[in-house]
């Protein structure tokens, strides 16, 4: 309560430097039941209460721990934001750095923009290829300005600067994820299921989802974590799976990844699944 007097000028202070003028509605109300709002996930009349009365406002848009949540269960908005955030970064790199070099660019790029591509991506991962290719653009853009590299197209200049894409990336972490379930290293709170196979080793039980759903809601359901992963999981021999260390793990999974071409989907490219249940193996002499 003696606080109050500070968070409403910091917060008076906020509205100010985004350019935003309350409404003499909003500045007749303190400051924190400006701040009570919700996603409204289905068409709905009614009013939500707090246990004070306060009303909680319905949003389209609301961020949460960094990640932007949309009130029709999409993440499109946040997939732009973070791309636009990305590329201005980017941008920033090659203002203040006269170098083109690929250890200075891609020292940096790890750094700075990387990040900001893949905060919290077991959350929002795509499934639209449309999705995939805005945020692949951002890799591939920088990827063109490095020295050396200006006559290749993104799929050999990945393979020449040993780059992972982004789709490949996040395949990779959600893997991760799936081994430190199976070793109760972070919670598992999905409904997926491990059991062993003595030939096939550790395997991921995929759980059902209502095929009869409408279709938005089942497609969302579809390219959720519980249902993506177990198939990607499934795809791992025994030799990955069967790891009991972290690190033996993500280099037996590299190992794995490495004899699979890393081909995202990109503009004017031709139309390649590059999901590691449905990529193309790699020819002896190309490992």
């Amino acid at each position: 309560q003696q606080d109050q007097p500070f968070h409403k000028q910091w917060y008076q202070r906020r509205v100010r430097a985004r350019r935003q003028v309350p409404t003499i509605e909003q500045q007749d109300q303190p400051f924190h039941k400006q701040l009570l709002k919700a996603l409204p996930f289905a068409v709905e009349n009614s009013t939500y209460l707090t246990p004070n009365g306060d009303i909680i406002y319905p949003e389209m848009h609301m961020k949460d721990l960094g990640v932007m949540l949309s009130a029709d269960g999409t993440f499109s908005r946040h997939i732009t934001d973070i791309s636009k955030r990305a590329s201005i970064m980017a941008g920033w790199i090659f203002s203040a750095f006269r170098s083109r070099s690929p250890e200075i660019v891609l020292t940096l790029y790890k750094s700075l923009v990387r990040p900001i591509l893949e905060y919290c991506c077991l959350v929002w991962s795509p499934a639209k290829i449309g999705e995939i290719q805005i945020l692949e653009s951002v890799q591939r853009c920088l990827t063109r300005k490095i020295i050396g590299l200006q006559g290749l197209d993104y799929w050999q200049r990945l393979e020449k600067l040993g780059l992972m894409s982004l789709q490949r990336r996040r395949d990779r972490y959600s893997l991760i994820y799936c081994w430190k379930m199976y070793h109760k290293l972070v919670p598992a709170n999905v409904e997926m299921s491990f059991y062993y196979n003595p030939r096939l080793g550790v395997r991921l039980h995929q759980p059902k989802y209502r095929y009869w759903a409408d279709q938005k809601r089942a497609s969302q359901l579809k390219y959720s974590f519980s249902q993506r992963v177990p198939e990607l999981w499934n795809k791992l021999p025994p030799e990955v799976t069967n790891c009991v260390t972290l690190n033996s793990f993500k280099a037996a999974l590299g190992s794995f990844l490495a004899h699979y071409h890393d081909r995202p989907p990109t503009r004017g490219y031709p139309s390649v699944s590059n999901d590691i249940s449905a990529a193309s193996k790699k020819a002896p002499e190309e490992c």
